[in-house]
Formats: structure tokens, C-alpha cells, sequence
């Protein structure tokens, strides 16, 4: 069964959290990069689940853009480098910062 966007969000706050906290650990800790690597797919496989249930709006907007910074990301940590890694992650324009304006108004979803 599919998830509703609220649903995916809920799905989607713990791993990403961890994401973007194993991104900033690899930067400066080098064996964390296996770590990063598992994070990455765990985000990966919540991102790639159906999405037939989800309305369109920001969420599905960004998807595409989302997985393909993960594939940046991915190639990153494979070369071993975590800062390439992390800048994808959190670029300005594209980066996971839009996951909040797609999970906006659900909890632990807040744009700062």
C-alpha cells in the first residue's frame, strides 16, 4: 500500500536526520564514510518507494532532483570524499532544504 504524503514525511524525518548528522561526522571522521554510504541508501529506499498516493506539489516536484543528489552523493563517498558528499546535500538551490517546503505543515517538518 502506498503512503500519503504525511506518511512518506513521518517515514522519511528519522533517516534524513541521520543523513545530515553521518554527512557532517564523515566530513571530519573518515571511517563514518561507511556510515554515510548506509544512510544514504536507507534515505534512498524510502525516496524510491511508489508515490502513487502522494498528491502533486513540492514533495513530488523535488523528488527526481532528490535522487539524483543522492547518486551525487553516493559517487562522492565511493571517491572518498565526504565534503563533495555533503555540499550536494545541502546545496541552497536543490539540496535536501526543500525536503521541509515538501514536508512543510507535518510534524518535525520546519523550515528554518
Amino acid at each position: 500500500m502506498a503512503d500519503t504524503l504525511e506518511q512518506r514525511c513521518d517515514r522519511l524525518r528519522e533517516p534524513v536526520t541521520e543523513l545530515v548528522g553521518v554527512s557532517i561526522s564523515a566530513t571530519l571522521r573518515p571511517q563514518d564514510l561507511p556510515e554515510l554510504k548506509r544512510a544514504i541508501a536507507a534515505v534512498r529506499e524510502i525516496l524510491t518507494d511508489d508515490t502513487s498516493e502522494i498528491p502533486s506539489g513540492a514533495f513530488l516536484d523535488w523528488l527526481p532532483t532528490a535522487v539524483r543528489i543522492l547518486d551525487r552523493m553516493e559517487e562522492a563517498v565511493n571517491a572518498g570524499d565526504a565534503a563533495t558528499s555533503y555540499a550536494a546535500l545541502t546545496d541552497r538551490t536543490d539540496g535536501f532544504i526543500r525536503l521541509t517546503d515538501g514536508c512543510a505543515g507535518f510534524p518535525g517538518w520546519a523550515r528554518v
